[in-house]
């Protein structure tokens, strides 16, 4: 495919700050196996864009560990590969960039130097397995300047302030509309867009001259009469992480087959960093019903509609239902875990329970004592 790739890894920090503390969203561990950037990277690389800058900006390092050289994604090449970029602003140089389009600044020269003539921009709040063939072929054919994906999805239960829904003119022609009072089914933002490399550092140019920050509310909301932008509905699963709700939810949704085989296609793999880990162990009386249990974890309670990551330990008694548990977590004897999200290295002692509902999971931060 004749694009590179543009990844923004922290642009949604704030919506799993207790889960961004110590590390980028793009970072934060998912499906027991994963870290969400896994499905951003996978996606490009299935497309055939093997060029792809990763921008940082703060707690990056979990991210550098987990990409490494971008073997796993088959992006550690001579030309092109994988690239993760510093987190500072071209501006003064020290600063910390705001807003995507500065973040665009950061990597004006990598942009213009690329071969390639279109670049494929994505957030990492997105999980989904799509192919940017189709999106440029549908871009393409309607000779359009940006391509922004969207999904049909319900936004009632979503923060007004974080929802960027598209109104749809005419057949294709789309109208941004960032933040405000949206309920029901709507068109809805995926933080995905296609464009002409040449387009996109003219875009940079006049951010850089005016102080243009927001690439949805500087750009989008306010060109659509200057430029043809148009809206890909991407019509196969995709859920979109705008809070600990929905981060819950979409783990949950992994214990559907359906999602699963929607979104682990033999064709188009989902790629990760592997670990040498020994085979999840089930002790004697341990029971495990609908739930994902990755390598290394030692199963002793009972364990029900469940995520359950790498080196995790259930003690005998201990029970968890509905819940995500990432790395390393700790369950103690006779413990109670209930809809929650565990995060990694969390020692939950014995005897503790812990609980919260669908509408509202139980949440605890990185090395927690429970």
């Amino acid at each position: 495919m004749n694009a590179i790739g543009i990844v923004f890894s922290n642009i949604h920090d704030n919506e799993l700050s207790v889960f961004t503390k110590t590390r980028t969203f793009g970072a934060v561990p998912f499906g027991g196996r994963y870290r969400l950037i896994d499905f951003v990277l996978s996606n490009m690389t299935n497309s055939g864009i093997t060029t792809v800058g990763v921008v940082a900006r703060n707690n990056y390092h979990s991210l550098i560990n987990h990409l490494g050289s971008g073997k796993e994604w088959d992006l550690s090449r001579k030309f092109g590969g994988l690239t993760i970029y510093p987190p500072y602003s071209t501006t003064t140089g020290k600063s910390l960039y705001n807003g995507r389009l500065e973040a665009l600044k950061n990597v004006y020269n990598y942009i213009q130097r690329a071969r390639e003539d279109y670049v494929v921009m994505s957030d990492c709040d997105v999980i989904c397995n799509i192919d940017y063939s189709d999106v440029l072929d549908f871009h393409n054919r309607l000779e359009a300047d940006i391509t922004a994906v969207y999904h049909r999805a319900d936004v009632s239960s979503l923060s007004s302030k974080n929802a960027v829904t598209y109104k749809i003119d005419g057949e294709y022609n789309i109208k941004t509309r960032v933040g405000g009072h949206f309920s029901g089914t709507q068109n809805l933002s995926m933080s995905m867009w296609l464009l002409k490399k040449g387009l996109l550092l003219e875009i940079i140019d006049e951010a850089i001259s005016t102080g243009l920050q927001s690439f949805e509310r500087d750009i989008l909301a306010v060109n659509p009469a200057k430029l043809k932008i148009v809206g890909y509905n991407f019509e196969g699963y995709a859920k979109q992480i705008i809070s600990t709700v929905d981060f819950h939810q979409a783990n949950m949704n992994l214990l559907s087959s359906s999602v699963r085989s929607e979104l682990f296609k033999k064709d188009r793999p989902i790629y990760t960093r592997v670990y040498d880990a020994m085979p999840a162990k089930y002790e004697e009386g341990a029971k495990v019903k609908n739930s994902l249990v990755a390598n290394g974890a030692v199963i002793m309670g009972t364990v029900e509609d469940s995520v359950i990551g790498r080196n995790v330990y259930i003690a005998k008694g201990a029970k968890v239902r509905k819940s995500v548990l990432m790395q390393g977590v700790v369950v103690n004897e006779g413990s109670v875990v209930n809809s929650a999200l565990i995060d990694k290295e969390t020692v939950i002692r014995p005897r503790q329970t812990v609980s919260g509902s669908e509408a509202f999971p139980f949440v605890a931060p990185k090395g927690s004592i429970i």
